[in-house]
C-alpha cells in the first residue's frame, strides 16, 4: 500500500485507518518483545545455558581488586 505524504486534507478516517495500523505494529512488536524476554529469562534458568551465554558466574565470590 503506497501512503500519501502527510498533508492537512487528510480526512479523519484516513488519520484513524493510520492509527489502528500503527498501534496493530506496535502491539505485535510489544508481545514478540515480552515473549523474547519470557524465553530468555527460562534459558538462563538453565545452568548449562546460562554458562555458555554469561561469563558472571565465574567471576562471583571473587575479589576484582
Amino acid at each position: 500500500m503506497i501512503r500519501k505524504p502527510f498533508t492537512k486534507k487528510r480526512s479523519r478516517k484516513q488519520l484513524l485507518q493510520l492509527t489502528e495500523e500503527v498501534s496493530t505494529v506496535l502491539r505485535k512488536i510489544i508481545i514478540t518483545l515480552l515473549i523474547l524476554l519470557v524465553c530468555s529469562q527460562a534459558a538462563l534458568q538453565n545452568n548449562v545455558v546460562r554458562h555458555w551465554l554469561t561469563g558472571v558466574d565465574r567471576w562471583e565470590g571473587t575479589r576484582l581488586n
